[in-house]
């Protein structure tokens, strides 16, 4: 039976990670203690239009030119923004409830209705692919490597949800952490869909 055997030569890299882990958490615990989003509008952010046809025909662009777009571009009612982090791992273990709701509304004949994106601040193009291939996550994902976007949100924490009124960009209701069970909280989206008063 093999052994892990550590060498002299090991304890520079394994003194690095004893380092590194204990500032990963605290970044990930002042991330996640972070205020929610006061404004009640959703700003313009100018997202790039996806690479993947299938992402592009989930926005309902694929006659669109332009390179990038606007929420209120979106053929659909509502859109569910969330924000999330490939380190946050309430984020990585949520990811599957994420899904699952993905999955509902689009059994449920919605998706024409209800879309759902992610905005990740502070990932790199490469850590998003990571995140969206080790989840299998089936919504667009979009890197916010400089924080732009997420300053424009409020700086909240991850795992965030927005929802938003396409129409006129209005903030329907915000989510901090995870949501429950993923019917409930599509039968929510759906009164929302009818008109019903988010408070």
């Amino acid at each position: 039976m093999s052994t892990l055997k550590m060498g002299r030569s090991d304890l520079p890299s394994l003194k690095r990670v004893l380092i590194c882990v204990p500032v990963i958490l605290a970044v990930c615990l002042l991330i996640w203690n972070r205020p929610g989003f006061a404004a009640n509008i959703f700003p313009d952010l100018e997202l790039p239009v996806p690479d993947s046809p299938g992402q592009v025909e989930y926005l309902g662009f694929s006659d669109r030119m332009e390179k990038t777009f606007i929420l209120k571009d979106i053929n659909a009612q509502l859109a569910l923004v969330q924000i999330f982090s490939m380190y946050c791992p309430v984020c990585q273990r949520e990811a599957e409830t994420v899904n699952r709701l993905c999955h509902l509304i689009a059994e449920q004949g919605l998706e024409g209705q209800i879309k759902v994106l992610g905005i990740a601040p502070g990932n790199s193009e490469f850590e998003v692919s990571v995140f969206q291939d080790n989840y299998q996550i089936p919504f667009p994902l979009f890197p916010d490597p400089d924080f732009e976007w997420h300053k424009l949100i409020g700086e909240v924490g991850t795992p965030y949800f927005l929802t938003v009124r396409i129409s006129d960009g209005q903030i329907l209701k915000t989510h901090k952490g995870p949501f429950g069970p993923p019917q409930e909280f599509l039968e929510f989206l759906k009164k929302l869909l009818d008109g019903a008063d988010p408070a």
